[in-house]
């Protein structure tokens, strides 16, 4: 009687083992899906905005940059926000990792200079996007936007 279930019992892990060798096997031999870098138009984080009843006023695009700012973007869009406008921000576009992480360092530069550091307190990233907002908007109000950029699918 033992002999039996001794038997019973080696059989059953000899299948669980197959099933999970097989099944293993398999996950690897597919690749994941690769998620191309820039996924994000200016419109989708405008109808995400919009959709989260995040209010701009009076979107431009204006390929123009001051200072020794990297023209790396391919799309760029300065907006009002009502309660500090004339102010408001910019909407940065990027096709490359390369051509953002070039931005980025940009930001860093002036975040470490005092006098420049006051207008990049508000810069949120995601995905192949930057949004840099106005210092006059509150934690609050910028947290909203950087909530809704994150929220993007």
């Amino acid at each position: 009687m033992r002999k039996r279930y001794l038997v019973l019992w080696s059989l059953a892990i000899w299948l669980v083992s197959a099933l999970f060798i097989s099944g293993c096997a398999s996950i690897g031999s597919t690749p994941p899906t690769a998620i191309p870098f820039n996924r994000f138009t200016a419109q989708s984080v405008f109808n995400a905005l919009e959709n989260a009843n995040v209010s701009i006023q009076n979107p431009q695009r204006d390929m123009l940059i001051g200072r020794d700012a990297p023209s790396t973007f391919s799309d760029r869009y300065i907006f009002e926000v009502a309660r500090i406008a004339p102010a408001g921000g910019q909407m940065l576009i990027f096709q490359t990792p390369e051509a953002m992480a070039e931005w980025e360092g940009y930001i860093n530069r002036l975040r470490a200079n005092t006098t420049t550091r006051r207008e990049v307190i508000f810069v949120y990233t995601y995905g192949n996007v930057i949004l840099q907002l106005n210092a006059n908007l509150t934690p609050q109000e910028a947290d909203v936007f950087r909530v809704t950029l994150l929220s993007m699918v």
